[in-house]
Formats: C-alpha cells, sequence, structure tokens
C-alpha cells in the first residue's frame, strides 16, 4: 500500500469527512502531495494528528505557533482545528495545560487555517490547478466566516480576515456560480476591511470584480457606475486596477441607453485600459487575453452574449451551454486562437486550462457546430498541460478523458488506446483511485462496441463499482434521499462532471437506466438540452451485498447544487424550468397499469404517517376522510419523487434530474406538491396560495391535459395537506418544517375547496396541540409576542409566586393566567392557537407550556416522531470556555433544550449572543417535548463537538 493510502485509511478511520475534503484539495492523493506529512522535521508528530487521539500533540503543535513561530502547512492547521471541534474536552485540557484559553484560540486557528488554504489557493492559480485553487478557496471562506463571527479576533486580524474572505469570493466567482448572499456578504466584509485600514491596491480590485459579479446576478447598472466611482475616489490605490475597470467598463458599453455613441466610448475605455495593464501572473495575463478579445468583438459588433453573461470564464461557459450558436462558437473559436498563441509561445499554463475547459465545453455541445481543429485542439491541449504537470494526477486523468472523447467522436481508435494506456498507468500507481478504472471500463466500452465484438465489459465496471463503493476517496452523497449513492467527481469536479455509483436492485436499475435513456432522447427532440442536463446511464453491474441491492447502476452526469440548498431567490428563478422538466419526465414515462390504483399505493404512507400523530381510532377516521375526497378522477403519472432534494441545478442553470427508478404511479400533480411543500419553497400564506396554483396549472398545460381550474385547486389542497402530514410526522423534519406544516394547514383553511377544510382544520389542531381554533391572524404582532412571552414566564417559571396553581403536568387554569395577565381568556387563547409558535397546549380550559420549566413539572408531550439521527444545541462563543469545561447544564431552565436541525441551533444561539452551533452524541436519554424540540437533564463535555455551520459558504456542488 502507498504511503498516500495509508494516511487516507488512517484518517478515513477518524474522520471520513476530512478525507474526502483533504482529497479534493489536493492534500492526498500524490506523493509530491503529502510532504506537509512524510518529509516534515515533525513527521512523527504529524502522523499522530491523523489519529482520533492526537489532541494533546495538536495543543503542543499550536503552541508552537505561538511561542516559538513555527510555520506550519494548511493540512496541519486543518487537523489541529479538526481535534479542537471534535474533542473540545479533551484538547480544551490539553490547551489549559499550555496556558491557553479554548474559545480565542479556536478563533485564531480558524483564521490561520483560512489563511494557509487561501495561500495555498492562489499558488495554485498560478499553476494549472484551477479545480484545486477554487476548492481551497472555498473552504477558506468557511473558514474565514467562522472566524469573523465569533467576535474574538483581533481588530489588525480580522481586517485581514474580511479582506481575505472578499477575495476568495471574488476569485470563486469568476469560475462558478457563487450564491447572491456571499457575494453581499463579500462587499460588507470588504468595505469593513478598508474601513480597518487595508488599503491595498488588492482590496480595491476585487471589490471591483465584486461589484460586477453582483450586476452579473441583478443586473443592477448602478453597480458598475458605483464600481468607476470607487477607482475615482481612491485613485492613490488604484495600481493593478485597469483590468477589472476595463471589464467594468465593457459591460457599461453592452448596456449604454444612450446609443452607439456611449457604447463606442465605453470600448474604447476599456481597450485603453487593458493596454496599459501590466499582468501580474499567467492568470491575469489570459483574463486579459479573453477580454481584449470580446472587446475587439464587441467593437465590430459580432458579440452575441448578454452583458450579465461575460463573466470570464464563468459566464461564457455558461452562455456555450446554454445558447449555442454558430455566431457564439466564432467568437469563442477567436478567444481560444488567443489563448493557443499565449500556450504555444509564451508556455502559459493558465491559459491551457482555459483553452482545454472552452474546448471541452465545445466537444459536449452540438456536434453540427464542431470543426475538425476544436477536437484535435483539446487534444493537444490537455496533453500539453498533462506534461508540464506530470506529477498532477488530475491533469493526467483529464489528458486521456480528452483522448476518449475525441476517440468518440472521431472513431480514431489510436487515440482511444492513448487514453488507455494513460489509465492504465494511473490505475497502477494510484491503486485506490476509482477514476483511472472508470477511464478504463469507459475505453473497453468503446473498444468493444465500435469493434463490434460481443465480449461483455462488466468485469472492468465491477471493478471501478467495487473501488468507488469502498473509497476513501468519496464519501456518500445525500442525494435524492439515500445513504448508498456515491458521487466520484472527474479531474476538474466541479467544473466538470460526476460518477454516480447507486446500489438498489436489478429491476430499478433497469428502469431507472430505460428512463434516463427515454427523457434523454425527448429533451433532444425537442432541442432543450440548453435548458435540461439529463444523466447518461454507463453501466449496471453487480457486486457483493448481504440484502438484495446487489446491483450498481453507474451513471455520468453534470455537477450541481441541489435544490433543496439553494436560497429563495435562487428557487423562484428555477422553479418554473423544474415543473418543465417534470412534465418532459411524465410524458415519457410511460402509462400505468390498466385498473391501476394510485390510492393504493398512497393508503399504506398516510396510514404510518396519521398513527404517528393520532390515537389508532381517529388515525383511521382521518385516512378514510382523506380517501373520501381523494381525487380519484385525476389521470395517473410515473411517480418522480419530486422533493427538492432530487433536483440539481449545473453552473449553466440547467436542471438536472436525479433518482428515476420509481417503478409506481400517482395522480397528476402530486409530484408537484412534494417539491414545493417538502422542503418548504414557497410560503404558506395567500399570496403563496396563488403562486402554487400558477406553478400547478404551468404543469398541467404541459402535460396537455384538460382540466378545470377548481378541480386543480382541489387537487392540489389534498396533496399538500397529505405532505404537511408527513411533514408534521417526519423525525427528520425540523421545527421550520413544522411550522410549514401548520401553516399549510391554516393556508388550506383559509384558501382551499370546501371539501379539504375541516381535514385541515382536524391536523392542524393535532399537529399544534390544540382543540380549536377561531383564529386566521396570519402574524404576530408586537402585543401578540408580548404576550406570548408573558404567558410562557409564569407557566415555566413564576406563576405559583403569583397564586398561579400549576399541577405536575404543567397545566393551569386559564382564567386565572388571564386574570393575573389582566387579558381575556379568548386572548391566552388566540396566542396559543397560533400554528407559527407552537410553545402552548390547552386541555380542557386549562394551559401549559410545553418545554423550558424552571418549575419541577414533567411534560409527556406524547409525542411520536421517532429517535432523531442528529441533535444541536444552540449557544454563543462568550460561554463556550464553560461548556468545554462543564457540558450543557440547565442554568435558569430545569432541562438543556436541543433541536434536530443545524440552522435552527443556530438562530436559538443567535438569541444569546454571537451564536455557536454544538453537535451532541445522542445518549438515547433524550425526550421530545415539541416540534423538533428535545430536553436533557444535562449534556457532559464528552459528548459536545463543534460544527462550522458555514461549511457551505459558497455553495456546495456535487
Amino acid at each position: 500500500m502507498a504511503r498516500t493510502d495509508e494516511i487516507s485509511c488512517a484518517l478515513q478511520v477518524w474522520t471520513p469527512e476530512l478525507t474526502e475534503s483533504f482529497h479534493s484539495l489536493a492534500y492526498l492523493g500524490s506523493e509530491p502531495s503529502i510532504k506537509w506529512l512524510t518529509e516534515s522535521e515533525w513527521s512523527s508528530q504529524l502522523e499522530s494528528l491523523t489519529h482520533q487521539d492526537g489532541h494533546v500533540i495538536a495543543a503542543e503543535m499550536w503552541r508552537k505557533v505561538l511561542k516559538e513561530s513555527a510555520q506550519l502547512s494548511a493540512p496541519v492547521l486543518l487537523l489541529i482545528l479538526e481535534h479542537m471541534r471534535r474533542n473540545p474536552a479533551n484538547t480544551g485540557s490539553s490547551l489549559a495545560a499550555v496556558g491557553l484559553e479554548f474559545s480565542k484560540t479556536l478563533a485564531n486557528l480558524a483564521f490561520r487555517a483560512a489563511d494557509a488554504l487561501h495561500e495555498g489557493a492562489k499558488q495554485s492559480f498560478a499553476g494549472d490547478e484551477i479545480d484545486v485553487a477554487i476548492a481551497r478557496f472555498q473552504a477558506a471562506l468557511s473558514e474565514f466566516r467562522f472566524s469573523i463571527e465569533s467576535q474574538l479576533l483581533t481588530g489588525p486580524t480580522r481586517r485581514l480576515a474580511t479582506g481575505k474572505y472578499a477575495t476568495a469570493v471574488a476569485m470563486i466567482g469568476r469560475w462558478v456560480n457563487v450564491s447572491p448572499e456571499a457575494v453581499s456578504r463579500a462587499l460588507l466584509y470588504s468595505k469593513e476591511s478598508m474601513t480597518l485600514g487595508n488599503l491595498k491596491p488588492e482590496t480595491l480590485i476585487y471589490r471591483l470584480e465584486l461589484l460586477v459579479l453582483q450586476f452579473d446576478q441583478t443586473g443592477d447598472a448602478q453597480l458598475l457606475r458605483e464600481a468607476l466611482e470607487l477607482l475615482s475616489e481612491n485613485q492613490k490605490i488604484a495600481e493593478g486596477s485597469e483590468l477589472a475597470e476595463a471589464e467594468a467598463r465593457f459591460r457599461l458599453a453592452q448596456i449604454s441607453e444612450s446609443g452607439p455613441r456611449d457604447s463606442r466610448r465605453y470600448l474604447k475605455a476599456a481597450e485603453r485600459r487593458l493596454v496599459l495593464f501590466r499582468p501580474k501572473s499567467g492568470v491575469e495575463e489570459s483574463r486579459r487575453s479573453v477580454l481584449s478579445t470580446l472587446v475587439a468583438e464587441a467593437k465590430q459588433g459580432r458579440l452575441v452574449m448578454s452583458a450579465r453573461s461575460m463573466g470570464i470564464p464563468r459566464g461564457l461557459l455558461a452562455s456555450m451551454a446554454t445558447k449555442p450558436s454558430t455566431t457564439l462558437w466564432v467568437t469563442i473559436r477567436r478567444v481560444i486562437d488567443e489563448l493557443e498563441n499565449l500556450r504555444i509561445n509564451r508556455g502559459s499554463v493558465p491559459a491551457a486550462v482555459l483553452s482545454a475547459r472552452f474546448l471541452r465545453q465545445m466537444i459536449d455541445g452540438p456536434p453540427e457546430l464542431l470543426d475538425a481543429s476544436n477536437l484535435s485542439n483539446y487534444v493537444e491541449a490537455t496533453s500539453w498541460l498533462a506534461t508540464k504537470s506530470s506529477w498532477n494526477r488530475h491533469v493526467q486523468w483529464e489528458a486521456g478523458a480528452a483522448a476518449l472523447s475525441v476517440a468518440k467522436r472521431t472513431g480514431n481508435q489510436e487515440l482511444a488506446q492513448q487514453a488507455q494506456l494513460i489509465f492504465d498507468e494511473l490505475a497502477t500507481l494510484h491503486s485506490t483511485w476509482p477514476l483511472p478504472r472508470i477511464g478504463l471500463a469507459r475505453v473497453r466500452d468503446y473498444l468493444v462496441g465500435s469493434n463490434n465484438n460481443t465480449s461483455s465489459t462488466d468485469d472492468s465496471w465491477q471493478d471501478a463499482a467495487s473501488l468507488a463503493l469502498k473509497s476513501a476517496d468519496y464519501a456518500r452523497s445525500n442525494l435524492g434521499g439515500r445513504n448508498e449513492v456515491f458521487a466520484v467527481a472527474d479531474a476538474r469536479g466541479f467544473l466538470s462532471e460526476t460518477f454516480v455509483f447507486k446500489r438498489t436492485t436489478r429491476g430499478k436499475a433497469d428502469h431507472e437506466a430505460s428512463m434516463l435513456s427515454a427523457l434523454r432522447e425527448e429533451i433532444t427532440r425537442q432541442g432543450n438540452a440548453h435548458r435540461f442536463e439529463v444523466p447518461r446511464s454507463l453501466a449496471i453491474v453487480k457486486v457483493p451485498a448481504d440484502d438484495e441491492r446487489q446491483w450498481v447502476h453507474v451513471s455520468q452526469r453534470a455537477a450541481g447544487r441541489l435544490v433543496s440548498e439553494l436560497r429563495g431567490e435562487e428557487v423562484s428563478e428555477v422553479l418554473d424550468s423544474i415543473v418543465d422538466l417534470l412534465a418532459v419526465f411524465h410524458r415519457v414515462a410511460g402509462e400505468p397499469p390498466a385498473g391501476k390504483s394510485a390510492w393504493r399505493s398512497l393508503k399504506d404512507h398516510l396510514k404510518l404517517w396519521s398513527k404517528a400523530l393520532f390515537e389508532r381510532e381517529q388515525a383511521d377516521r382521518f385516512v378514510k376522510s382523506l380517501h373520501g375526497i381523494f381525487p380519484s378522477k385525476l389521470p395517473l403519472v410515473r411517480k418522480r419523487d419530486g422533493h427538492a432534494s432530487n433536483w440539481l441545478v449545473d453552473s449553466a442553470g440547467r436542471i438536472i434530474a436525479i433518482d428515476l427508478e420509481s417503478v409506481d404511479f400517482i395522480p397528476i400533480g402530486y409530484d408537484v406538491a412534494q417539491l414545493i411543500e417538502d422542503d418548504a419553497l414557497i410560503q404558506a400564506n395567500p399570496d403563496g396560495w396563488h403562486r402554487r396554483l400558477a406553478i400547478i396549472k404551468r404543469y398541467i398545460e404541459n402535460m396537455g391535459e384538460e382540466i378545470s381550474s377548481s378541480d386543480v385547486a382541489a387537487a392540489y389542497g389534498w396533496f399538500a395537506l397529505t405532505r404537511a402530514l408527513r411533514l408534521g410526522t417526519e423525525r427528520e423534519a425540523g421545527k421550520q418544517l413544522r411550522r410549514h406544516a401548520r401553516e399549510l394547514c391554516g393556508l388550506l383553511v383559509e384558501c382551499g375547496d370546501d371539501s379539504i377544510k375541516g381535514l385541515a382544520r382536524d391536523l392542524m389542531h393535532a399537529l399544534s396541540r390544540i382543540e380549536q381554533l377561531d383564529t386566521n391572524e396570519s402574524a404576530p404582532g408586537p402585543d401578540h409576542r408580548r404576550l406570548s412571552k408573558a404567558m410562557a414566564y409564569q407557566l415555566r417559571h413564576h406563576g405559583p409566586s403569583n397564586d398561579i396553581q400549576i399541577d405536575k403536568a404543567g397545566f393551569a387554569s386559564m382564567d386565572k393566567l388571564a386574570l393575573v395577565l389582566n387579558v381575556d381568556s379568548s386572548q391566552l387563547l388566540a396566542v396559543a392557537e397560533y400554528p407559527g409558535e407552537p410553545r402552548f397546549e390547552i386541555r380542557d380550559g386549562r394551559i401549559r407550556a410545553l418545554y423550558g420549566h424552571s418549575l419541577d413539572v414533567v411534560i409527556d408531550a406524547g409525542i411520536k416522531v421517532g429517535t432523531p439521527t442528529s441533535l444541536f444545541h444552540g449557544s454563543s462563543w462568550s460561554a463556550l470556555d464553560r461548556i468545554v469545561h462543564d457540558g450543557l447544564v440547565p442554568m435558569q431552565r430545569r432541562m438543556v433544550h436541543l433541536t434536530n436541525i443545524a440552522e435552527e441551533a443556530m438562530a436559538v444561539g443567535a438569541r444569546k449572543g454571537v451564536p455557536l452551533v454544538l453537535a451532541i452524541d445522542q445518549s438515547h436519554d433524550e425526550v421530545p417535548v415539541a416540534e423538533g424540540i428535545w430536553v436533557a437533564e444535562r449534556v457532559s463535555p464528552d459528548r459536545i463537538s463543534i460544527m462550522n455551520p458555514f461549511v457551505g459558504e459558497a455553495g456546495v456542488i456535487r
């Protein structure tokens, strides 16, 4: 076993997530990349950091950093940081032994790790590792924000952290989509950094880039003008900003409202700035080359892209994917020609990387737009890069992938043999790396098919699948709600495609492969490849297994972000496209068998969910009532499992459908409700109701069905009610989604069909733990919140002191509480019944708080939501040192409160100060007391670890 593999295996035992991260950050995978561990003067101590019990060494090494100015590499700092987070109690003791405070150490170590990642990313950009650079910048973002949010950094350190966060966002935004929130935050941080005295030219340059990036996202031309104003106000530090300024002026030329004259003026100014610009790196030189070409194209009137699609290279690549055309290809060929000149005449590696990326996108585009030179240039550029970076296994792999891709296009078997040699050598050198095995299997598929050979290639795919399923390089991905899906990123990771290995049954694998094929053919026939991307089925092979899932379906698809993880505005932009693709799928997925009943398919789920909420007889009555109004006359379609975790959005904004293996059938439109409600993609209010109906009507029209508006509304109400039932009883759902379930019921009471209102009211009562409802209040006002706090204070803590008798179950007289608070009982009822705030329960004229007591009461909530898979606690940085020493204790309350959703813990922590999220190892004595809330008497320090809630800061690509 290679030294790299030994290290990888040791890390895998301790922390699989860090193992995968180290591979993506290029800290594992080739011998030169692990010199930080094997060739250091501290190599024996460093190795202990890859084991769980290395916290003593971690503390000592950090002491050397502070006291002896020791220089540690980014992976070493990340390993020390991981020890602090995973085992704060023991690491805290080790730090205390050398006189260091845990909380300040954690914040400063996160900054040091981020800073080292940031520097490593810049070095990668200077070479050919663009993908590695972006991965390191993304990792740096999360640690910078973690340290900044702690409020424990000194002024000078905070100045650096905020400035470098902004720089990282700008650098990432050149290549991949960054969330609008991250861009806005970067602009705020860059302004703070400048206010704190960071007046380096780079700070101004990256702020200019961020303003242009925000223009790309919003289309607000004022942002470009703000960029130019910023330059005029900071002329003393404007040196080197000519490229960023030229980009802003170039965009203004494309959107000029004053006519051609102003447009020409902006273009000439951009040209002058590009001439004045003196690149400091190959990356800057390559970007100048691309922008100069685009300016020249614009001056000749040949540019066909919008101003918001000209980011280099992100915007150009997205345009190539979504709006391919002969005119665009002509422009891109001119861009490539200039880059190739830099590669050939100047030996520019960044130019070659950019050239190869544009060529790859060409080859992935419409075949009719290609010419022979594009194919030969792609092979030549990637081969040249492989020669320049013989140590980089990812670059070698892409050279093989390029040769195979062109071989398939041209029938050139010599290129296929060349690819096979590359993959063979990589498989020998990196025996545990799945990608070379995947490459070999694909080569064999091609050679067998092109030679009309009847040989099977299953053995090659079995090797690849077995290796992928047990590889320490890649962890299981939670895609489509599954725990046995492995997503293996290829050489350029998020910049290109992903191979997916899904364990399943043979029947489901065959079915999914046929669905993918049918969907791809239909999308191609419609000419919608620029809007939708469909995975390609590569193989179905058998592997050893302990259950019926003895088959692995291997597919290849574009990388992207899960819709369930997008922000609100981003979701709104893609919802229509998702339902359009859903309609395409349902049209090609096949007809149901004769006599098929959708009710029988849904009934078992409804019974299961109802029994988790109601007593048996009431559950039976509820399901029977649902059956009575079931929209049985609707046509049936193939079940899609349309929830938001089954859709991805790639870097070009195309929608990708994943997980198509279901063989069941459901009523038309049910998947639309699952998509919207299971992740609360649309708010449960009257405006949201109209938006829901507009979306499902769009879907019905795309399906070619004629269904009346009243029938569509009634059907959606039924679908939404069943999804609310599911959310209200799903153990993985947190407080926010349970609140959505209650609010959705309230919306159906207000806006739904008459036939559904009674059931919606019954379900809302059950989910809110109350027996009556008589309020239409859509949002709590200040008086509501004040009264709610006063009620909670009396019922949890102070009631007996005011002669409010509270029994052992926590109940008190509503009349007595109303008298003490000087309000009517109806006002108490309105607060208790508000579905968005389940603090209280009413029974037989008595009321109690459901949690948070300091009084000696026992709350039997009767919640049947099962054991949570994870538990979290929201606290504050100011309390961290005490928690590390003592654990979590109730303080003013009787119990420690926990939640199963990290974001909700973050919100709780924000109410206590600067928020911090703690993950809790379960001891299975935690008791549920309300939706999404568990309590424990205390949590010992050894059960606590610390989360970085900002790990997806730049958007996770899957």
